[in-house]
């Protein structure tokens, strides 16, 4: 074969064009082309930088030369965050029209429009059948690309998988169909893509084809020669190191060869008086590399794999790291499987999540029924050292446990005890662990357990001991009856009194398993009811009364919310209280009101805010109004706050002002009238967030474009107040918050970075965290400030010690926001899923709060009795956040009222 080479031969990223000469054939590109040709519903799921645009592309070309008719949409175009279904499957149908042309023959607004007693699926699959069959003669194949980007989605895109599906069905009873084939190229795996896992007769991957897309071989990489052979005639030997180092990745492979030309004077024996230090001009003669492997080994050295992360352009070993290290509830079991692989332990393919994600990330591939690294630079850069690190940092732990492995699992003395093996088993339980882990909790669970039976014998044999000796002592002299019992009593409390406490600690960790375990029970049972009947749900209640009753009597000390052994009875309690609430035939029962709800404005509200009296709600919305309502939902003052949308509401700490963040750049004093009192600038872009320090003389806000600044008020109205700017932001402020103290304030910028800056605007520390939300605890709690994740990943933080106190995992697809109770002891997390979750600081869930629409924003009350909910839809919900002692009262009382529970309930209850 016959190449030839060009300046700029190599391509790094990208889709290649049609005519590129280095595109490089491989099966897949037949197998692809091939099945969409015969009508196959076709899927290439793969790593990224695998080459699946440049493929897409090439298959396209080939089809349009047969007649075929084709549209590629790259589905990451339309969006997700904030996304709704109308918007998503609309825009679709947008590039349909303008990819096969359709403008002149439909108003696409208008018959959508026309259809909107239609679901958007409806509408779609509609727009298929009668415009697009019905007015493209030719055989069809729409390419979906980027489709795991529906996972980012704030619904699921199940439906979408579920009409293509439909598409194939109804080829059985409209020949038409038969004309129409669908692609989808992504880096997900078939699980990933469908949400609902029951959902396998919707599935179009059950009927489909997976295209296998590999690495290049020697044979296949040909064409990558031509553009070595102007720089050696050994070009076909570099090849081949090439190959070895990358495995056959495209972009690896195409990038080694660009950095191989752009390094040709580290070729190894060059002649004397070559280069000087930079590229040799070779003229018409070609120079031959005396050892293409120590040349290759010394580019992929030191351009790829030494200081990758300032060399990785455009980024590749980023995205695997990230996808790598991503912390969700796989990460120990994920890095543990890849621990094994690095060393060389055969793994066989099972499908499992932790191999998917492996794989998908590029690291890892399928050869020969066993799991294998790719290549030697991922194993180089992500290496066993690297591993082990992050290991030990995931792992409350690592050093015990590392010791106990070098053992032979046979030092005891690592084993966990007491409060070590608590904490350990409340942050693995809700991850999934390597089995190593597995084996070194279960061996100290089994300690414990032995430990507690030798303790209860011990207590036993000192009993009949001391038994033993008070019946010796009763034969003795009536006068040394006195001293005797004195004498028994206390060697009895000397034998015993360790045993004892280690019983009651026994018995205590019992009940709270068995609290735990019924208030789980009643739960499940409760949400286990698709027709949620109302017996089943009074039987559920009744349950759930039995465990509230119990844990009540083991916190009859009332320590803090943290310090509740179990808290599963509070939260069933309440899930089931809420439940009996929304059914119509029991509303007027003996059920207080627990929750409120009115339509506080048009569109979504953005901000809720409580004033510090308790008397008054303020509520902002994107319809550029502020507004302020009673508890009742009845609407006490209104105005329009000319910031073209009000992005959050703040009252001030001695509650006679509001403060406002405009989409306009500016932030808004107003007194509760509405009367502006003063208007500040210079923050640049939308204003994201406000805050007042506690004693209310200072204001700090937050913008889009990477600004933020502090203004003092004492001045105000009186001078035009200048701002202190806080300076060094990577894009988007997310928010900015006063310490509890006031003597600093935080910001969380975009590429989720905590900044730390006192008053004076410098900046004083900077923790970078994978946060997209922070709060701050009341003044005097043990933890300084809360995080959370976008994956809900819940984390505490010690800021006077730098580290990080507890973490805890969330049940939020996709978490949005995080706020403290005034009182410190819960934490309020939001999602995309319309809940609204509250925990304690321990990381156990208290409270579940579900609503008609996304949640925007929480507000909390003064004494933490309720919360203020903001819509997405423009409904404010007031809801009503009790404890044990109140929901345990009003579950008595509806059970009380209920004629056929009387009996029942009152021993319970009483």
């Amino acid at each position: 074969m016959n190449f030839t080479a060009k300046p700029s031969y190599y391509q790094v990223g990208g889709s290649l064009a049609n005519n590129s000469p280095n595109y490089v054939k491989r099966q897949a590109d037949d197998d692809f082309y091939n099945g969409l040709k015969a009508g196959e519903f076709c899927y290439v799921l793969n790593s990224r930088q695998m080459g699946k645009s440049s493929l897409q592309v090439r298959t396209i070309q080939r089809l349009r030369n047969e007649g075929i008719a084709c549209a590629a949409i790259d589905i990451s175009e339309i969006g997700n965050r904030g996304v709704t279904p109308e918007q998503w499957y609309a825009g679709l149908l947008r590039i349909l029209e303008n990819n096969f042309n359709l403008s002149d023959i439909v108003n696409v607004r208008t018959w959508w429009r026309d259809r909107n007693f239609l679901t958007p699926v409806q509408r779609l699959s509609e727009f298929i059948e009668t415009v697009l069959l019905a007015n493209i003669s030719s055989n069809i194949v729409i390419f979906i690309d980027e489709i795991d980007s529906i996972l980012a989605l704030d619904f699921p895109a199940d439906d979408f998988l579920a009409l293509i599906r439909s598409c194939y069905n109804k080829r059985a009873n409209n020949s038409e169909f038969d004309r129409l084939t669908w692609a989808l190229l992504g880096v997900a795996s078939p699980a990933d893509l469908c949400r609902e896992q029951n959902a396998s007769s919707n599935t179009p991957f059950n009927i489909g084809r997976a295209i296998e897309l590999t690495g290049f071989d020697e044979t296949e990489a040909q064409p990558l020669a031509a553009g070595l052979a102007e720089l050696t005639d050994s070009s076909r030997q570099v090849l081949r190191e090439v190959l070895y180092w990358t495995g056959g990745q495209p972009f690896l492979t195409q990038k080694l060869c660009k950095l191989l030309l752009e390094n040709a004077h580290l070729i190894p024996d060059l002649p004397q008086g070559g280069h000087g230090g930079t590229a040799p001009t070779f003229g018409g003669e070609q120079e031959r590399v005396n050892n293409p492997q120590e040349w290759v080994e010394k580019v992929v050295r030191l351009k790829i794999v030494e200081n990758w992360e300032s060399q990785d352009v455009p980024e590749h070993l980023s995205t695997i790291r990230d996808r790598l290290f991503k912390e969700n509830q796989r990460i120990i079991r994920r890095l543990g499987l890849y621990q094994q692989i690095l060393e060389q332990v055969e793994i066989v393919p099972d499908g499992s999540a932790e191999q998917m994600e492996l794989r998908l990330s590029g690291l890892i591939l399928k050869r020969r029924q066993r799991l294998t690294i790719s290549n030697p630079i991922y194993e180089a850069v992500f290496n066993k050292e690297l591993i082990a690190q992050k290991l030990e940092k995931l792992s409350p732990y690592s050093e015990a446990i590392k010791v106990w492995l070098n053992s032979n699992c046979e030092d005891a003395s690592q084993l966990l005890r007491g409060d070590d093996l608590q904490s350990a088993l409340v942050w693995a339980a809700d991850k999934s662990l390597r089995n190593e882990d597995f084996q070194f909790l279960t061996s100290s669970q089994k300690v414990i357990l032995s430990n507690q039976n030798q303790l209860l014998h011990s207590a036993k044999v000192e009993t009949q001991t001391a038994q033993v000796e008070a019946d010796s002592a009763k034969r003795k002299a009536k006068q040394w009856i006195g001293i005797g019992s004195a004498v028994l009593a206390g060697s009895l409390v000397g034998a015993i009194g360790f045993s004892t406490l280690a019983y009651q600690r026994f018995k205590l960790a019992q009940a709270s398993i068995e609290i735990e375990q019924n208030g789980s029970d009643s739960l499940l049972l409760a949400v286990s009811q698709k027709t949620e009947n109302s017996q089943a749900l009074s039987e559920a209640l009744l349950r759930a009364i039995a465990s509230g009753k119990k844990l009540k009597t083991l916190v009859k000390n009332k320590p803090h919310l943290e310090q509740y052994p179990a808290t599963r009875p509070l939260l069933a309690l309440q899930v089931i209280l809420d439940k009996i609430s929304g059914k119509e035939q029991i509303k007027t029962s003996s059920l207080p009101q627990r929750k409120m709800n009115w339509q506080a404005h048009a569109g979504a509200v953005t901000s809720v805010s409580f004033s510090p009296d308790q008397q008054i709600l303020a509520t902002a919305g994107i319809d550029d109004r502020v507004r302020i309502w009673n508890f009742s939902g009845h609407k006490l003052a209104e105005w329009k706050a000319l910031q073209q949308s009000v992005n959050m509401v703040n009252f001030s700490p001695d509650g006679k002002f509001l403060a406002t963040a405009g989409r306009d750049s500016t932030v808004k004093f107003w007194n509760l009238s509405g009367k502006n009192i003063y208007n500040f600038k210079g923050i640049q872009g939308s204003v994201t967030s406000i805050s007042f320090s506690p004693e209310g003389k200072l204001l700090a806000a937050a913008g889009i474009d990477s600004s933020a600044a502090i203004w003092n008020l004492s001045k105000m109205p009186k001078t035009i107040l200048s701002s202190v700017k806080l300076s060094g932001h990577n894009g988007l402020v997310r928010s900015v918050n006063f310490s509890p103290t006031g003597n600093f304030l935080t910001t969380l910028d975009g590429k989720s970075t905590v900044r730390i800056w006192n008053l004076s605007g410098q900046l004083e520390k900077t923790l970078a965290m994978p946060a997209i939300g922070i709060s701050f605890p009341p003044a005097g709690r043990q933890y300084r400030f809360a995080t959370v994740t976008l994956n809900g990943k819940v984390c505490l933080w010690n800021l006077l010690e730098k580290e990080l106190v507890n973490e805890f995992e969330t049940l939020h697809l996709d978490a949005k926001s995080i706020s403290f109770s005034p009182d410190g002891e819960r934490l309020a997390t939001v999602g995309i899923d319309k809940t609204v979750r509250l925990w304690n600081l321990a990381g156990r869930q208290v409270a579940q709060f579900e609503f008609e629409e996304n949640v925007v924003s929480v507000g909390w009350s003064r004494d933490g009795r309720q919360i203020a909910v903001a819509g997405s839809n423009g409904t404010v919900w007031l809801r009503q956040v009790e404890g044990l002692a109140e929901l345990l009262k009003q579950s008595c009382n509806f059970l009380s009222s209920q004629p056929e529970y009387l009996r029942r309930v009152s021993t319970i209850c009483k």
